[in-house]
């Protein structure tokens, strides 16, 4: 071993002095320390002597050294003195590759003074999501930041034309993951590595990945107990061992920004105020995008595509209809924005219409409320409360009346003057693109079950926690009780098609129905029917805002919102994960979708689902040590099924979380390398199964040193090692001519590891005494 040509940091001056070292200093301490994804390093303690002064002198933090035809670089130096009081120096160095890879940053640029738009910054190739005009109104799709990548796209990212003079080799396949490119390579690789089922292996400029089977290495190696290994380990630990558990996977969002994106009223101002930010109002769009390219200022100024600009408004949540009639409603100058709403617009009109998007759902989901005023306009607190509870959040109204002063004297029937009537005026504009309010069929409008309205909830009755009372705390509806909400006629909260009325649950006792409009949005009633005959809506009925459905005969009415199928739905009643929505948010907020796991719902009109779901249930594992349910897995990145379970396979702890470990007899001699298969036999302990190598952890230049071998532990490998070792405590137990705990010889009829299996009544016993021996000491 010795030290290459070398760079020294501080004066960046080239030395190429290549020294060895004491081989006496290597014997007596070199380790290396090789452990799969984690550590590439190696060690050793330097003795300052006059033969090898060269080489000790120079030991400088980040030089390199020369091992085995690897580069490896100083990470830490710790000066001493030996027995003789010699100076000593402790090298520790890791493999160069990964001082390189830090060096391979991709980091997103933040926002200066000077240059405050960045938005063009990221470094992962997307694909272009272009919308058809003619897509159904529900656009399913994987959320921006979850578009799948390969391995080798997400590792091209950082390669190509590094600066570092690196570079990468895959072996094996691998799944497609939704992983950002974010950071140091290095990090990157620990954060996602797992993520692909890969691992890696530096080897001087070449970054070697590989999938489990590609690793493995077949050789005839075996390491034999009391042979050529003198101690197995193996070392198990139950605290968060899990064997049942959900798992989610593939996230995805819908959008509710095309076709018929919610009802939209054209019969009042007022209505039309109440509308949604996104509503659907039915329009001609050939004769709309038409109409509005000839007529509108900006559009002939900028040179606008009518339909790519439609396309940007709808795909950002807004409707497009309102967007151009509000645009020809406040007219000039050309040097704003569209709608008039910043003092400048940006250079690109469609970049400029999402930003004026994203104003306008900042104001409409706003918690505050606060009208308008100048030219005039003035709105009461009366009114203005009135008004904050008259517009929830997401509809239109909301917006015009914080972002138009206009709209504000025009609802408070204040003098108009030249402003005009913005709200009719939209109103009578959407109509002549022939624009009709949409009701029947398609959602129309929201509404109270009862003709109380609102009422009042107990924590209980409402959606989302619900004060410890169900699975997991967790409510996926709204409960209408008949003292807070009296009357037995139940009244649709929103439009569309009956397309479910039937019985559930044991003997069929209960029924309930499912409303489903244009959008696929899915409004369940349920726990109110007792029989058929109290539901008067059949299956395939069109259905309107307010119209009796049925009569309730129990003390209660569940609502449910969902854009899942039934009974998929079901699967997830007792989980908040974006599954089910909260109704009385969407009745207030006029049908705006909120997620029903969000807290900030200002800047969205969308949900988050996962596209996969699963139950995971070992009943190996819960047949050998019991139920241990866990928390859920939730894997954002996978979008294959088959990935997914293979990740949760080989992530979740079923078994006891176990390191099998063996120290070897003369391991310098022998052909060790991460991957390497062989075989492990222990006869006192019925072991004998493959392994495979994943850590090492040895002195190559001494072979009576301590060294240490670690196989991989998961998988049918642990399986294998944790059986052997269940029958060998077996054979102990049963064995007469074994010693026993003490080191006695005698007979051993009893099963000590079956007798560690207690009944229930034995427990209670067990508890019983335990609480009457305590209660000297104050035990209760």
């Amino acid at each position: 071993m010795k030290l290459l040509e070398i760079t020294n940091n501080l004066n960046n001056q080239t030395d190429t002095m290549a020294e060895p070292f004491d081989w006496n200093d290597l014997f007596n301490s070199f380790q290396v320390n090789f452990q799969i994804n984690s550590a590439y390093e190696i060690s050793f303690t330097a003795t300052y002597t006059e033969q090898y002064k060269y080489a000790f002198n120079m030991l400088k933090m980040k030089r390199y050294l020369w091992y085995k035809d690897q580069y490896y670089v100083i990470q830490q130096l710790e000066e001493g003195l030996d027995d003789n009081g010699l100076p000593t120096m402790h090298v520790t160095a890791n493999a160069m590759l990964i001082d390189l890879m830090k060096n391979v940053r991709l980091d997103k640029k933040q926002p200066t003074e000077g240059n405050p738009d960045v938005s063009g910054n990221d470094s992962s190739d997307s694909s272009d999501d272009k919308s058809d005009q003619q897509q159904p109104a529900e656009v399913i799709k994987k959320t921006d930041e979850q578009q799948t990548y390969t391995l080798q796209n997400r590792l091209d990212q950082f390669f190509n034309g590094n600066d570092q003079g690196i570079k990468y080799e895959l072996h094996g396949d691998f799944p497609q993951a939704a992983v950002d490119c974010t950071g140091s390579l290095y990090e990157w690789l620990g954060q996602n590595l797992v993520t692909f089922g890969a691992y890696y292996i530096p080897n001087n400029f070449v970054l070697e990945i590989y999938d489990l089977p590609s690793l493995k290495r077949p050789t005839d190696q075996v390491f034999y107990y009391m042979n050529n290994t003198t101690n197995v380990n193996i070392q198990m630990d139950g605290n968060d061992m899990v064997n049942e558990c959900d798992v989610y996977g593939g996230k995805m969002e819908k959008d509710i920004n095309g076709g018929a994106g919610g009802g939209g009223n054209l019969d009042s101002a007022v209505g039309f105020a109440k509308s949604p930010i996104n509503a659907s109002f039915g329009v001609n769009k050939g004769q709309m995008c038409q109409d509005f390219a000839n007529r509108d200022v900006r559009v002939r100024a900028w040179g606008v595509d009518v339909n790519k600009l439609y396309d940007t408004v709808k795909s950002a949540g807004v409707s497009p209809e309102w967007f151009f009639a509000y645009d020809l409603q406040e007219g000039n100058p050309t040097s704003f924005s569209w709608l008039n709403h910043f003092g400048n617009h940006l250079s690109d009109p469609y970049a400029d219409a999402q930003r004026v998007c994203n104003w306008i759902k900042q104001w409409a989901f706003s918690d505050g409320f606060t009208p308008a005023s100048g030219y005039g306009a003035y709105a009461s607190p009366q009114l203005t409360a009135q008004w904050n509870q008259e517009f929830g959040k997401g509809t239109i109204g909301r917006l015009y009346l914080q972002g138009t002063a206009a709209a504000v004297m025009e609802l408070a029937n204040e003098n108009m003057g030249r402003y005009g009537k913005p709200l009719q005026g939209c109103v009578n504009q959407i109509k002549a693109w022939g624009g009709h309010t949409v009701s029947s069929g398609g959602g129309g409008g929201w509404g109270w079950p009862f003709p109380c309205g609102e009422g009042t909830f107990s924590q209980a009755q409402k959606f989302g926690y619900d004060g410890g009372y169900r699975t997991n705390s967790f409510h996926d509806g709204l409960d209408f009780g008949s003292i807070d909400h009296p009357g037995s006629e139940v009244h649709a909260i929103h439009g569309g098609k009956c397309t479910i009325s039937r019985a559930w649950g044991s003997g069929g006792i209960n029924w309930y129905c499912v409303i489903t409009d244009s959008t696929g949005l899915n409004v369940e009633y349920q726990e109110a029917f007792g029989s058929a005959s109290d539901i008067y809506v059949n299956v395939g009925d069109n259905v309107q805002t307010g119209q009796v459905i049925g009569r309730r005969t129990t003390n209660h009415l569940h609502v449910g919102i969902t854009r899942h199928s039934f009974p998929e739905a079901f699967h997830h009643a007792f989980s908040n994960d974006g599954t089910w929505l909260d109704p009385q948010a969407m009745i207030k907020s006029g049908g705006a979708n909120i997620p029903s796991n969000s807290s900030d719902n200002s800047q969205s009109v969308s949900e988050t689902y996962y596209a996969l779901y699963f139950h995971y249930r070992d009943e190996d594992s819960i047949k050998k040590y019991g139920l241990h349910r866990g928390s859920q897995i939730v894997m954002d990145s996978i979008y294959d099924m088959n990935a997914l379970k293979n990740y949760t396979e080989n992530t979740v702890k079923h078994d006891p979380p176990t390191t099998l470990s063996n120290n070897v007899v003369d391991v310098g001699n022998m052909d060790i390398h991460l991957g390497n298969t062989g075989r492990l036999v222990v006869p006192e302990n019925s072991m004998n199964t493959e392994v495979t190598l994943m850590g090492y952890h040895f002195n190559p230049f001494n072979p009576n040193a301590d060294s240490e071998l670690t196989w991989n532990n998961n998988g049918l490998t642990m399986k294998d090692a944790i059986f052997a070792m269940y029958q060998d405590i077996n054979q102990i137990n049963k064995n007469v001519d074994q010693l026993d705990y003490y080191g006695a010889i005698g007979g051993r009829n009893e099963n000590h590891f079956d007798n560690l299996l207690f009944s229930k009544n034995q427990v209670d016993d067990m508890v019983k005494i335990s609480r009457s021996e305590g209660k000297g000491n104050g035990d209760k």
